[in-house]
């Protein structure tokens, strides 16, 4: 590693320019909504004409020598602000890590424990010795030392480096305000807000593609995960629980994709307090919930719709005298987190994917057929139902009576379209079953679809139907909940639910409470 350039390099960070980069200040008027990494995102401002370029907006608010043509009552020009040379930056970030990597690693062998907060502190110190040394070496020099705002961002800069999170360190902990996080590359960075679904752009917190590649390399490394040439996309889950997509080297850019956990949202009245659902919906989730029989929840919604969330709530909601009872979690990545602390027996299974040699590989499939059974489980929650040959089993897993509870999450357009990407999935694996086989078994071990969407009040359950038998080769279902735009809820159909339904639902509450609203002179509708 070069040492940080000569001084004489500084005379670039001296009068003449705004400051630019991605860690410039709030000042900074951006089309790509510009801000500092160490706060949040916020709405952009206006767009430039479109006849700027990208070039044009970086320079549109600079200041230069004071114009000849000044009228005698004009304000002067504010005073010049420092330009950032990012390689100027990046070289002196570089050298602060490097020496507090050498420091730590000094401790290490001495056999020393350092904590956080000493790692702060020895950041803090390091920034404050380089800083002093490059004023004093410039000085000796007789050349302009760096600008005190050049200084800032690289204070701020080596301390977002060496933050756990790195750069994204702010946005990745602010789960109470963004749900997903886009990154592409050095250009911009995309969130979304968890309320009402609104994406805003903001700069990215890199100064170069090279710093994202290199700030996922090392986040998966941490997670036991390779991110190199050879394995130009990697999925993992940060040690605060954000979900990070990676992929690079054979797209343009580095594109990172973080989907951010929030548990603050891991009850039912607590859905029901952000406007996803009403009090009807939330005591016939709870009275599910509840249910000791054979029963089956599938969710179902589109990316973001907060499918997880509602089944996370929805797990939550059992009753707390059955904490000793076994639940299986299995997941293509971990996502539900449940609480072991009330969840004494709980199993997490996360599909392993093969290594660099291409061994390990531990498929959902295997799993679910291989070992689920012999662990008796009580509940199986299944993060969410994919094209990988792991639907048939868990089906006739259900159909068996392994579990009497099985709940579990699908990618949808819609409620309706639930069996048919179950039957879809189901064909896909390593055993082939005749169709027939599997809509009985759709039919025998789903009770209840309940459909989420991202509208733009926010998200909410728009549709909850019930799966009934299989006749002639489909398999019947009856809506019971509707989304009604004007009430801006789901509101009860005119549909009765199934006997078979009424009766499980009667093992632990009234299911009177759940009988259609029509018309005394309606008939209702019928299975």
């Amino acid at each position: 590693m070069a040492a940080p350039r000569s001084p004489s390099n500084d005379a670039r960070a001296t009068a003449g320019q705004r400051v630019h980069g991605p860690s410039a200040p709030a000042t900074v008027t951006a089309r790509r909504g510009g801000i500092p990494p160490s706060t949040p995102p916020r709405r952009p401002t206006s767009p430039e004409p479109a006849s700027h370029g990208a070039a044009d907006w970086r320079t549109a608010t600079s200041t230069g020598p004071a114009s000849e043509h000044r009228g005698a009552g004009r304000r002067p020009d504010p005073p010049p602000v420092a330009v950032i040379d990012d390689g100027l930056v990046a070289d002196y970030v570089h050298r602060i890590g490097e020496l507090v990597d050498a420091r730590l690693t000094q401790a290490r062998r001495a056999g020393m424990t350092t904590r956080a907060a000493e790692r702060g502190a020895l950041v803090e110190e390091t920034i404050t010795a380089v800083l002093v040394a490059a004023r004093q070496q410039a000085a000796a020099d007789g050349r302009p030392a760096l600008a005190p705002t050049v200084e800032d961002v690289i204070r701020r800069r080596a301390r977002a480096a060496r933050a756990e999170l790195g750069p994204l360190g702010p946005v990745l902990t602010a789960t109470h305000r963004w749900s997903d996080v886009e990154v592409n590359g050095a250009v911009n960075m995309i969130c979304t807000e968890r309320a009402s679904g609104t994406r805003l752009e903001a700069a990215s917190p890199f100064a170069s593609d090279e710093e994202v590649w290199e700030w996922a390399a090392g986040q998966a490394a941490l997670a036991g995960r390779r991110f190199d040439e050879a394995n130009p996309s990697v999925r993992f889950r940060l040690p605060n629980g954000v979900r990070v997509h990676a992929v690079g080297r054979v797209t343009s850019l580095t594109h990172l994709d973080c989907r951010l956990f929030t548990p603050a949202l891991d009850t039912l009245m607590g859905l029901a307090g952000t406007g996803m659902c009403g009090p009807d919906v939330v005591a016939l989730l709870a009275a599910t919930a509840a249910l000791r029989v054979p029963f089956g929840l599938v969710i179902s919604g589109g990316t973001g719709a907060g499918k997880t969330t509602l089944l996370r709530a929805w797990a939550n909601a059992t009753p707390t005298d059955r904490a000793l009872e076994r639940v299986v979690v299995v997941e293509d990545e971990a996502e539900l987190f449940l609480d072991r602390t009330r969840w004494r027996n709980l199993v997490e299974f996360e599909t392993r994917e093969a290594n660099v040699d291409g061994r390990g590989e531990y498929a959902m499939e295997r799993y679910l057929t291989a070992d689920l059974r012999r662990q008796t489980p009580g509940r199986v929650l299944l993060g969410e139902l994919r094209p990988d040959g792991g639907v048939l089993p868990l089906l006739l897993a259900a159909g068996q009576g392994i579990a009497h509870g099985v709940a579990a999450t699908i990618h949808a357009p819609s409620a309706v379209d639930v069996v048919a990407r179950l039957r879809t999935y189901a064909a896909i694996g390593s055993r082939t079953v005749p169709e027939a086989v599997v809509l009985e078994t759709i039919a025998a071990t789903v009770d209840l679809v309940i459909h989420v969407a991202q509208l733009p009040a926010g998200r909410v359950v728009t549709s909850i139907r019930e799966i009934g038998e299989h006749r002639a080769g489909t398999v019947t279902s009856a809506e019971l909940w509707r989304w009604h735009p004007r009430a801006g809820r789901t509101v009860r159909t005119e549909l009765d639910l199934s006997e078979t339904l009424t009766a499980k639902l009667a093992t632990v509450t009234d299911p009177d409470q759940f009988r259609a609203r029509r018309p005394a002179a309606a008939t209702g509708g019928s299975w």
